[in-house]
């Protein structure tokens, strides 16, 4: 009995220092998306790497006017910083699937509902889009633009999140 109670408790434990681990399934690539994230430090991580987060919607012609200069950034920086877009609301899985092929997005997309939420309390809200947020390899948002972004100032905050 006492080995059993010391299992639970290890076992519990261990399941409280993983809360905020999180597997995310992305519509457009096998892998998905790993995340650790830490209220307390205020801190989102993907890989050990750089990354950009683009909040879009579906009526949103703004966000599909940023994706061609996102997809340009992915190709130059996919190997230097991870670019995902969350897609919220999703509208089921077909209707996201020819969204993101209507409109080429290039990097890992996600818009199921946990992930989606999981994501806009990360970053401390999202009250409309489209939305770009940059953090550095250590977890630490670097820059947060509101509306239609020019590629040059995206490309600068990927740059020195490098």
């Amino acid at each position: 009995m006492r080995k059993f109670l010391l299992f639970f408790i290890a076992f519990f434990l261990s399941a409280c220092v993983s809360e905020y681990d999180k597997h995310h399934i992305t519509l457009n690539d096998p892998n998905g998306v790993d995340t650790q994230f830490s209220p307390k430090d205020k801190s989102l991580k993907i890989d050990d790497k750089p990354f950009l987060l683009f909040f879009f919607g579906f009526d949103c012609g703004v966000c599909k006017k940023q994706i061609p200069d996102l997809n340009e950034l992915y190709a130059q920086y996919a190997n230097d910083i991870n670019f995902i877009a969350i897609l919220g609301p999703s509208k089921g899985f077909d209707k996201d699937m020819a969204l993101l092929n209507e409109h080429n997005v290039k990097f890992k997309s996600i818009s199921d509902k946990i992930s989606v939420d999981y994501f806009s309390k990360a970053v401390g809200g999202v009250m409309g889009v489209p939305v770009v947020y940059i953090y550095d390899k250590n977890g630490k948002m670097r820059s947060k633009f509101i509306g239609l972004t020019p590629k040059s100032v995206l490309e600068k905050e990927i740059k020195l999140a490098l």
